[in-house]
């Protein structure tokens, strides 16, 4: 059958809409029993646990020290996936008993990651512990394990989920992907599910039910793929958290999230969260938040977390800063993955920001920091790129390394960073070549009629997302809106096709947006609930011409004011020839050149052979490229910046090296000076303002000269002039909405616009 044929199936054998269908038929659930199971998930479809070795032997172990009253001690990981291991196995092993159980996290910045022999001595030294179990680390502690075996009397036993060495330890394991009999048993579990089936094994379903919620927060935190056995224990682990099952994950949700807990609120509020005591203090205290129950100290133990995320963010703003600054003449061509490193970063925030400067640049990134000696790096990868194997292959230069897949911790000699940064991105350039952060996915949908609500209540069946199901990316083809700002003004929305449609800081753009130039919206829709109401809401990821905008917009983008124009304006001039021009076009990445009105942009398209982006590009990635009306830090990551036009004002805001390179090919000042005002018709057009705004509010200038047209009788282009020369010199201000300001004296000859149109 084809793809609209087995839609057309799920859509009357199970009552879905055409939307919905296609999107489960894209993503390979293609028939009836599938899609059923999918949007549907039972316990009974995990995978049994015969079906995995080492799981029973462990149980067993367990249960044997129980009944013998045997100590043990159970060691752990400091992010929220080991936190969450661990409060799982203590909070069932602390019940049966009898007190014999404790649990050891270890320090991010003294102790490192994993088992170590300095952490297996503090244990034996300050517990009576027999039995040690590891949850989500230990499959390549081999040596530590043989140590603790036959140094100090452990018995070891380990539960882990990362990908394996050519060695295991020589004791009992349960992980996944040494462990699965069987090609059907499901081998992505975090630790904290690989802790959950191991519960399942001591005390059955029934028991293991009690921690769902727990699991559920490590498998979206640890970005395992959200299918299979993961998405049951997501799904029905959202379900406990939304009962208010366990109240340290209620308080804590309570202090950050309105509504219902989704996946997504697990992701971007929750495990930062509890991701930050690890980072900035102390990961073992986090395991109380899961297990006790008195409302005092898990009050106290929130603000705590809180504010230990306040300081995360702090530390990670700061070193996503000082990343970006490093990017500004980084090597895109030559090193596929980033690759960065400062003695001074703090240790505990080198992933996080990892993933941010991912999702901006869609480049696999290592950062790296300084450690007792050592350097210590994070990594995160895109998908199609796997990072684990990529620095397997460079382990020549690695004292360590772990991972999966999307995510890896390396350490090395300081002497050898050279070394394995040129070997990673060798060894990607001869396996991915120019498919290194290639998006393999534009949009899931491409609306073209009203979404009814009914529609996005089932889209929520799709829940949850996150790794290997992402939520669906809708695109819509939009010509004129009428984006209106809110909040602080920073954030426009308006209603599109039955739809709220948010979004978020992109003032800066409202008058492209509300422009009738060809564009498609890609957005996050979702179903909500407000005052009984329900409704269909939708954020806009980005947005892309669908070619290039109008002489309209470019013509109001030359006129507006920017910050610091007095220190914009002063940089030397130097020209670029034709040959010099083609030359740097030829270059893939680090040349940006630059246009400010459409034909320009066009002509040089031809010329020299390029793509032309509006406004801000396309993320961060320095493709060598032509950007019309470049938005603010559009060209920032340019080694190379080359101005087709000189702008009417701010050149300076180009230079690279106190230099402007100039490759002329058209003259912007004419077009300006064609529609010039005179001192009359300021004036005219200033009262006419006045006037409007003390009786009416206005938040787009095209909507105030709409109703200021008559009175100031001038042209529109003429009126545009006059407004930002007046917002230039503080007589207007232009924000959340447009007005007057009282008590500002200025000449019109202090305005750098005015001059360079009207002088």
């Amino acid at each position: 059958m084809t793809e609209a044929e087995k839609s057309s199936v799920l859509q009357r054998e199970l009552a879905l809409d055409k939307i919905v269908a296609d999107l489960l038929v894209k993503r390979g659930i293609d028939d009836v029993e599938k899609a059923r199971e999918f949007l549907h998930p039972t316990l009974s479809s995990l995978t049994p646990l015969s079906e995995y070795s080492g799981i029973e032997e462990i149980a067993a172990r367990l249960k044997s020290a129980i009944a013998g009253g045997e100590s043990i001690v159970i060691y752990g990981d400091y992010d929220c996936d080991g936190v969450c291991a661990v409060s799982i196995l203590y909070g069932y092993l602390s019940k049966v008993s009898r007190g014999k159980v404790n649990y050891f996290i270890p320090n991010r910045h003294s102790d490192g990651y994993g088992i170590s022999v300095s952490a297996l001595d503090y244990i034996a030294e300050n517990t009576d512990a027999q039995v040690v179990i590891s949850v989500d680390c230990g499959i390549n502690s081999v040596e530590e394990v043989d140590y603790a075996q036959q140094e100090l009397g452990f018995d070891m036993l380990i539960t882990d989920h990362h990908q394996p060495g050519e060695k295991l330890p020589d004791c009992p394991v349960f992980n996944p992907h040494v462990s699965a009999l069987t090609d059907t048993a499901f081998r992505n579990l975090c630790g904290a599910g690989v802790a959950l089936r191991l519960i399942e094994a001591l005390a059955g379903v029934d028991e293991s039910k009690k921690y769902y919620d727990i699991a559920a927060l490590a498998t979206v935190a640890d970005v395992v793929p959200l299918t299979g056995d993961n998405r049951v224990i997501t799904y029905y682990g959202l379900v406990s958290i939304n009962r208010r099952y366990r109240r340290g994950i209620t308080l804590l949700a309570d202090s950050c999230i309105k509504g219902q807990v989704t996946s997504s609120d697990i992701a971007f509020k929750l495990a930062p969260r509890i991701n930050a005591m690890g980072r900035v203090k102390d990961a073992n205290e986090v395991v109380q938040l899961f297990v006790e129950n008195d409302m005092f100290l898990l009050k106290c133990l929130v603000d705590e977390i809180n504010n230990a995320n306040d300081v995360r963010q702090q530390l990670t703003d700061d070193l996503t800063a000082d990343c970006l600054e490093k990017l500004k003449n980084y090597d895109f061509e030559k090193y596929p993955f980033i690759i960065l490193y400062a003695p001074y970063w703090d240790d505990g925030v080198l992933g996080i920001t990892a993933s941010r400067i991912v999702g901006m640049f869609s480049r696999p990134t290592i950062l790296f920091t300084k450690n007792k000696g050592v350097l210590k790096g994070s990594g995160r990868s895109v998908s199609g790129v796997n990072i684990l194997d990529c620095v397997k292959r460079s382990s020549g230069y690695l004292t360590r390394f772990g991972g999966h897949p999307m995510a890896c911790g390396v350490g090395l000699k300081e002497e050898n960073f050279d070394g394995f940064k040129e070997a990673v991105n060798a060894y990607a350039r001869e396996v991915y070549g120019d498919k290194v952060g290639e998006s393999e996915r534009e949009y899931d949908c491409l609306l073209d009629g009203a979404v009814d609500v009914g529609v996005t209540r089932q889209l929520m069946l799709l829940q949850p997302f996150g790794e290997g199901n992402p939520a669906p990316v809708f695109a819509i083809d939009e010509r004129k809106c009428n984006f209106v700002p809110f909040g602080d003004g920073s954030h426009v929305k308006c209603r599109i096709k039955n739809m709220e449609v948010l979004a978020f800081g992109m003032s800066e753009d409202r008058e492209y947006l509300n422009s009738d130039a060809e564009k498609r919206l890609y957005l996050d829709v979702s179903y909500s609930v407000f005052n009984n109401v329900e409704r269909t809401q939708a954020v806009v990821r980005s947005v892309r011409p669908g070619g290039l905008p109008g002489e309209d917009i470019c013509f109001e983008y030359n006129l507006k004011t920017r910050k610091n124009r007095d220190k914009e304006d002063d940089a030397d001039v130097v020209n670029v020839t034709p040959e010099e021009a083609k030359k740097l076009a030829e270059r893939k990445y680090g040349v940006c050149f630059v246009a400010f009105d459409k034909e320009t942009a066009e002509r040089a398209e031809k010329e020299l052979g390029l793509r032309t982006a509006y406004g801000k590009g396309e993320g961060k990635l320095p493709e060598t490229r032509i950007i019309l009306c470049p938005a603010s830090g559009a060209t920032d990551f340019y080694a190379e910046t080359v101005l087709l036009q000189k702008p009417l004002t701010g050149i300076g805001r180009f230079a690279k090296d106190g230099k402007v390179k100039l490759y002329a090919m058209s003259d912007l000042f004419n077009a300006y000076r064609d529609h010039a005002a005179t001192y009359e018709e300021f004036g005219a057009v200033y009262r006419a303002i006045r006037k409007a705004t003390a009786v009416g509010r206005y938040t787009d200038v095209n909507a105030l000269y709409a109703a200021v047209a008559n009175d100031c009788g001038v042209e529109k282009r003429k009126f545009l002039i006059c407004f930002y020369v007046f917002a230039e010199l503080g007589l207007i201000y232009y924000g959340a909405d447009i007005h007057c300001v009282q008590g500002v004296k200025a000449e019109l000859s202090d305005s750098r616009l005015y001059r360079a149109v009207c002088g």
